[in-house]
Parts: structure tokens; C-alpha cells; sequence
């Protein structure tokens, strides 16, 4: 006999919690990178604006406009930054959470028993840095950890890999030796 079903409220003084301290944060390699593109952009804004204003007989709107995009691209550098430094991750015994968001702050957690799949990507911007992307996908959400040196970003894949029980490659990445077409259904013969 099956006991009946119940729904009893949990106490939430009793469930774990994330301990703040706990959070491992970027590189600061990261935080620097971000600046230098968005200060590379507001050059490039300037450049513009100065152009514009040398080649027209115009000076105010040209100027005003290139002064208010500049602007905008320094309330971005600030937000990046911040955005940047509040960017940290961490690995407990059954799940990794991502703490990020300056205006509105977020936690992510994803159990290993979700995660799919996980991998290191690193794009032009970020091997400029020396650092790394860890990408997990799981059965819901799916987080990036940016920001990381290349040797922690590998071995926190393998660590999360081992725990989620997935391989450390997707099929794609194998080589063909190692995929075989599904066994038919059995059926009637033809």
C-alpha cells in the first residue's frame, strides 16, 4: 500500500542557502577587457563626430549629437564595469550558480542533475585576454561564466562534467568511430 500524497509546507529558515563569501569572482582581466572595448567605441564615436564636423559647415548638432553618444557609451563603460566586478560563480557539491546584474541583481542555479552538456568557448576578444567562456546547458536555463582564466574554466568544465555525468564532448566533436546509427525497432520482416 502507497503512503497518501501530502504537501506540507517546508520551514525556509531550513534550506540551504548561498553563502555570499563563497562566490569566486572573474578575472579582472575581464573587467579591464570590457573597459578598453567600450572605450575603443567612444574613439571611434569621437573620431566620427570630428570628421562630421570638419567636412560640414555645421558644428553645434553634430557636435552635440557625438557628445550625448559619448556620454551614453560612458554611462555604459560605468555599467559594464560594475557589471563586470558583481560577475562571480559558484561551484557547490550539487549545483553551480552565477551571481550577476547591476540594476537588477540575479542568482542562477543549476543542479547538476539538469546540466546537459558543458564546454570552454573563446572568442578573438577573449584569447586576446588569456581568458575563457564556460557554457552550460541544462534542461531549463542555460548560463555562460565569462570572464575566466582559460585553466579555471577547464577545470571547472571538468569538475561540473564529472558531477552532471555528461561527456566531456558533444557528438559533433568526436570522431566517427565512436557513433553508431540506432539499432532498428524490431518488427516485422519485410
Amino acid at each position: 500500500m502507497s503512503e497518501p500524497f501530502t504537501n506540507e509546507p517546508i520551514a525556509v529558515d531550513d534550506l540551504p542557502r548561498l553563502e555570499d563569501a563563497a562566490f569566486v569572482s572573474v578575472d579582472p582581466r575581464y573587467v579591464w577587457g570590457r573597459l578598453v572595448g567600450l572605450s575603443g567605441a567612444a574613439a571611434v564615436v569621437v573620431a566620427i563626430a570630428v570628421l562630421i564636423v570638419w567636412r560640414s559647415n555645421a558644428t553645434f548638432w553634430p557636435s552635440l549629437l557625438g557628445a550625448v553618444i559619448v556620454a551614453a557609451l560612458v554611462g555604459l563603460a560605468i555599467l559594464a564595469g560594475l557589471e563586470a566586478r558583481r560577475l562571480a560563480y559558484q561551484v557547490r557539491e550539487h549545483d553551480l550558480s552565477l551571481r550577476s546584474g547591476v540594476i537588477r541583481h540575479r542568482v542562477e542555479t543549476i543542479p547538476f542533475s539538469r546540466i546537459q552538456h558543458v564546454s570552454v568557448g573563446r572568442g578573438p576578444f577573449e584569447r586576446s585576454l588569456g581568458l575563457a567562456t564556460l557554457q552550460v546547458s541544462s534542461a531549463g536555463p542555460d548560463i555562460a561564466v565569462p570572464g575566466l582564466s582559460v585553466d579555471d574554466a577547464e577545470r571547472i568544465k571538468r569538475t561540473v562534467a564529472e558531477r552532471a555525468g555528461t561527456d566531456d564532448e558533444p557528438p559533433a566533436h568526436r570522431g566517427h568511430h565512436d557513433w553508431a546509427p540506432p539499432p532498428s525497432p524490431p518488427g516485422p520482416a519485410p
